[in-house]
């Protein structure tokens, strides 16, 4: 499970010079809530920052890009990142903590398979391209990726809108996110194969799942600040399938930042 913090102070006064690594960390207490039969809730005690900006290539939290174009307001990008959808399936958390498991409302489908019944998908590591339209506090991203590890074989796009406010208690963020799972990616991780051997098969088609994140960053000096941050994911006609015990998931913290 990869969760960062430095996307919610982008807008704030942790700005990246050019050229020069950031490294941060955030310490609290939080949770990341797991829709999957048997999935253990993720605990966010540690919470990493790791951004470089080059010239051209940037990485920033787990994303590794190539800026092919930047004019005005209009930011064009070639981008690699792992597929998010795997970190439900992993079963340890480097701080090896884990806490209750999710109890929200359970989907129509009556036929229930463990995490553990099945064969554990691979991480898969997916490319493609990335607009973003910055307009003083706005900010609209719309990304198209296709797996390049040859694992689902499958796509998806990523779409968003972000908004924050200066106020003066701290830097407040709203992001509104609508994301599309191509049939081969969402069967590959959430549908039921016959290899998989648990006397059912289920076939996931393609999804739109809508999700919104509230963030609250307040800088206290230079290296210190305040964070706190609520995210809601809902999954819609994925949780169907027979791995998933609820329709939602929900990522809380709150702590304290340092930026090295």
């Amino acid at each position: 499970m990869f969760f960062s913090w430095g996307s919610c102070a982008q807008q704030s006064e942790n700005v990246i010079e050019l050229s020069q690594l950031r490294l941060g960390v955030a310490l609290g207490f939080g949770t990341i809530t797991s829709p999957l039969n048997d999935g253990d809730n993720f605990p966010l005690i540690v919470i990493p920052d790791i951004a470089y900006y080059g010239e051209r290539v940037y990485f920033d939290n787990g994303q590794l890009g190539f800026t092919l174009s930047e004019h005005n307001r209009h930011v064009f990008n070639l981008i690699s990142e792992f597929n998010p959808e795997n970190r439900f399936f992993v079963t340890w958390h480097p701080a090896n903590v884990f806490i209750a498991r999710n109890a929200f409302t359970e989907p129509a489908n009556s036929e229930r398979i463990s995490i553990s019944e099945i064969n554990s998908p691979k991480w898969a590591l997916d490319g493609g391209v990335n607009y973003q339209y910055i307009a003083d506090t706005w900010r609209f991203s719309a990304s198209a990726l296709h797996d390049i590890s040859n694992v689902h074989k499958g796509q998806r796009v990523a779409l968003s809108l972000s908004k924050g406010w200066q106020t003066q208690s701290g830097l407040l963020s709203v992001r509104l996110g609508l994301d599309y799972l191509s049939h081969k990616l969402a069967d590959y991780y959430y549908g039921i194969q016959a290899d998989d051997q648990v006397g059912i098969t289920f076939l996931q088609n393609a999804a739109w799942l809508p999700h919104v994140e509230l963030n609250w960053h307040r800088q206290i000096n230079q290296h210190f600040g305040l964070l706190a941050k609520v995210k809601y994911h809902y999954y819609g006609s994925l949780s169907d399938s027979p791995l998933f015990s609820s329709n939602q998931s929900v990522t809380v913290f709150t702590g304290v930042t340092h930026v090295f």
